[in-house]
């Protein structure tokens, strides 16, 4: 099917929209799904109103909702119990038909995991996005790779400053430097610290951070640039600790889970449980 470029695109757009539906939605929550004429998923979104949502698309200006709309000929939909239960058949129907059109929840390689292990008198972080088998020590999955990535380096950052002490950051370990972050690294840490590693992957406490900060702030550093450098990672560190292992913490707490990990193809169905 193409468009009439004799008619203004709106009327076009419009009567695409109006032939694809074989009857209006109620004013129910639920979700929809868009097919192409080879019957192929277009696109999987949800509304609290589902007549309002799927009719605004009458109307959209939207390019990429346009781009879309010219390859639509039919729309189906389910009603749902609540807005919560709509949400959560969005997510499992994007994860399982990862529609074109979507780009929110298909790729679970975002979410990651850290882990740890002693390697003789070292500890070893991990970054991974799966479980490791020969880690005793797994914390996670973490929503989001930049943020989990930036916070595992500011982790290994002041980890390694609060064993050595260092008076410009210029002289961290080269990998510690790199743009991105390492997805192995050894550090030398006591019994006290590793206590406090694992309460804060865990999210179940903040206290490594406050030694943190307490100890950058008593250190006479070189120049301004490395003050500014590792307040920077002290930030980047708390909002990790907030959106990462605080966040899962609440979620298992608040949702009473018996489990130590969160899986990726769960976190985001739980985290619209908690907000529910």
């Amino acid at each position: 099917m193409t468009l009439d470029l004799f008619e203004p695109a709106a009327v076009t757009q419009k009567e695409r929209v109006n032939n694809a539906i074989d009857e209006l939605p109620p004013h129910e929550p639920g979700v929809y799904t868009m097919y192409d004429k080879h019957d192929q998923v277009l696109y999987v979104g949800k509304g609290k109103d589902l007549q309002q949502r799927v009719t605004s698309y009458r109307y959209s200006k939207s390019k990429k909702i346009q781009r879309m709309i010219a390859h639509l000929e039919r729309i189906s939909y389910e009603v749902c119990n609540s807005e919560t239960d709509a949400i959560l058949l969005e997510n499992l129907l994007i994860r399982s038909l990862r529609p074109p059109f979507n780009h929110a929840n298909k790729k679970p390689e975002t979410y990651y995991y850290i882990s740890t292990a002693r390697r003789g008198n070292k500890r070893e972080f991990r970054l991974s996005m799966r479980v490791p088998d020969d880690y005793p020590n797994v914390y996670g999955c973490f929503k989001g790779h930049l943020k989990t990535r930036k916070g595992l380096g500011a982790l290994l950052k002041l980890l390694y400053v609060l064993k050595r002490p260092i008076y410009s950051a210029h002289y961290l370990p080269s990998q510690l430097l790199n743009r991105i972050t390492p997805q192995k690294f050894q550090l030398t840490l006591d019994t006290q610290t590793s206590v406090l590693v694992d309460q804060f992957l865990k999210g179940s406490s903040n206290l490594l951070a406050e030694e943190f900060e307490d100890y950058i702030l008593g250190q006479k550093f070189n120049d301004r640039f490395t003050e500014n450098y590792f307040d920077n990672e002290l930030e980047v560190l708390r909002m990790f600790f907030t959106l990462g292992p605080q966040r899962n913490y609440r979620i298992k707490k608040e949702l009473r889970l018996q489990t130590e990990l969160i899986n990726q193809d769960e976190i985001d169905d739980l985290l619209v449980l908690m907000k529910g």
